[in-house]
């Protein structure tokens, strides 16, 4: 199921924006159930029930914890301040009990039905036996939808919100069928107050709710469907090409993932906002980063704000962490003081980053690619800053700038390289490979089997070109979806129709182009 298709258009999105928009304020959530549950039904076959188990758990635990809230809070006012710091410290104890169980089974569903297999080969493999394959249905969206799980969990223990006493609405949360697929991740009151109380339909959400669907579009049906060929014959042929051809597919693959990811992003965003729901960013131009660091906080935003928020902030506000911290000052210079305990830290946040992507060595070392890379450069750092001034290197001057983000960009493109490969082994035998250059081999039409002509080079070319101008714009502060709003309704209304027509024309579609499934999908 793709949000793409024009079955998902018209049969689940439309059916549910109809029923959203006619149905008063207090039914609207009710239209987001029916919409939401039929879909998922739909595209999982009928496997609904562990969607339905994790949004009671997290429900009743949410619940449970909120009881122990407002007990404390009843009982505070009965004793005296002297007895409220032992009372307070009892109904944490009892809230992180909960709180704990709760994540954890959450977690264990996930565990079970999406890495037992992972988890029996790699244990084979070390005690040396045959291990058995299981055979596990793997819930649509179970990754997100159990992140989000936890993050409503964690963040009712935190006080940040009470638990809502419905079950209807966390199901709702969890199901909504905008993020279900491919999320993005968003905490409840980023996205679950919208989709309870709902939302009036106005004329200029419908006309932003087009314009980012149809950027969305572009880049998926025009750009990354299109990339899509050539990297498949790479990426599945790693014996045949060498050189300048892998370097394309990567470069390709690069392009390719963006513009779907985002691209998808934006298709739901709008989606959303014609009803008025505001879905959290997921991606801001990260190829503008001039660091890893960076990059990641433009790039999958809200599942970098999830393992900060769960996982780094939990292990660094730790009391076992906090002495490790206060240790480290008595025996390191400030700076790496600071450094050490935050290196251990984010070890687990990559780790599970990588881990999250899929049940494969190869995404836990695509987690720790990047952070081995992360920390190399931040304990380097008073180094970087000596030779610096002793070349006289300006690091604040726009060269360095750009030569920052072209180092990112390399970077980022070998991780690439990881994701995608069909196993460690074949991405380093990409690698070493890549010396051996051929240009010849990517000329069109010469019988290669990389799937494009001249032409799809040429959309390919002239379309990226677009999306980096716009997104250049963008990084300086244009509001261009604010600016095409305010045109003359005339000019914009032919500017809307003629960029469906464009995406209908040249859309990758049709004989020549296989169907692309959403890659985030799969995790």
């Amino acid at each position: 199921m793709t949000y793409t298709s024009f079955e998902f258009f018209v049969i689940y999105f439309g059916a549910t924006f109809l029923l959203y928009t006619i149905a008063p304020i207090k039914y609207k959530k009710y239209a987001l159930l029916l919409g939401s549950a039929f879909f998922y039904f739909v595209a999982t076959r009928g496997h609904i029930f562990a969607l339905i188990a994790s949004a009671l758990l997290t429900w009743g635990a949410a619940l449970l914890i909120q009881k122990q809230n407002d007990e404390f809070a009843a009982k505070k006012k009965l004793v005296e301040k002297s007895e409220r710091k032992a009372l307070k410290a009892k109904y944490n104890k009892r809230k992180g009990l909960i709180c704990t169980a709760g994540v954890i089974l959450n977690l264990g569903i996930l565990l079970v039905l999406k890495y037992s297999n992972f988890f029996v080969s790699t244990f084979g493999a070390i005690f040396k036996f045959d291990a058995p394959e299981l055979h596990f249905i793997q819930p649509l969206g179970i990754s997100f939808y159990t992140l989000q799980a936890v993050s409503y969990i964690v963040d009712v223990n935190r006080g940040k919100y009470k638990a809502g006493k419905n079950p209807i609405d966390i199901f709702i949360y969890l199901s909504f069928m905008l993020t279900i697929v491919e999320g993005p991740v968003a905490r409840y009151d980023q996205l679950g107050t919208q989709l309870v109380k709902g939302e009036k339909l106005s004329f200029k959400n419908l006309q932003m709710g087009y314009q980012l669907i149809v950027w969305g579009l572009f880049k998926k049906v025009v750009i990354a469907d299109r990339a899509a060929e050539f990297v498949n014959n790479v990426f599945d042929n790693t014996g045949k090409y060498t050189g300048v051809v892998v370097i394309a597919g990567i470069l390709f693959y690069t392009l390719q993932l963006y513009c779907e990811f985002s691209g998808v992003m934006d298709v739901v965003t709008g989606m959303g906002e014609l009803m008025g729901i505001k879905l959290p960013e997921n991606f801001n131009r990260p190829f503008f980063a001039k660091s890893i660091n960076e990059f990641w906080q433009r790039w999958h935003i809200t599942l970098g704000a999830f393992l900060r928020d769960s996982i780094f902030y939990s292990i660094s506000l730790s009391k076992p962490f906090m002495k490790l911290t206060k240790s480290a000052r008595k025996r390191f210079n400030p700076y790496y003081a600071n450094l050490i305990p935050t290196a251990f830290a984010l070890f687990f946040v990559w780790f599970a980053n990588g881990f999250w992507h899929g049940s494969g060595w190869k995404y836990i070392v695509y987690g720790l690619y990047y952070y081995v890379l992360m920390m190399l450069a931040l304990f380097m750092e008073p180094l970087f800053a000596k030779i610096c001034k002793a070349l006289k290197i300006n690091r604040e001057a726009k060269p360095y700038a750009l030569f920052q983000m072209l180092r990112t960009f390399l970077i980022v493109n070998i991780g690439m390289l990881i994701f995608r490969a069909d196993g460690l082994r074949a991405a380093f035998r990409m690698l070493i490979s890549i010396p051996q250059l051929n240009l010849a081999a990517l000329k069109p039409g010469s019988g290669n089997g990389l799937g494009l002509d001249l032409k799809d080079y040429g959309i390919l070319v002239v379309g990226t070109g677009v999306i980096f101008l716009v997104s250049l714009l963008r990084e300086k502060g244009v509001d261009i979806r604010e600016k095409v709003y305010r045109m003359p309704f005339v000019v914009k209304f032919v500017g809307y129709l003629a960029a469906a027509l464009l995406i209908i024309v040249i859309g990758a579609y049709g004989d020549n182009y296989g169907v692309v499934d959403l890659i985030y999908a799969n995790f």
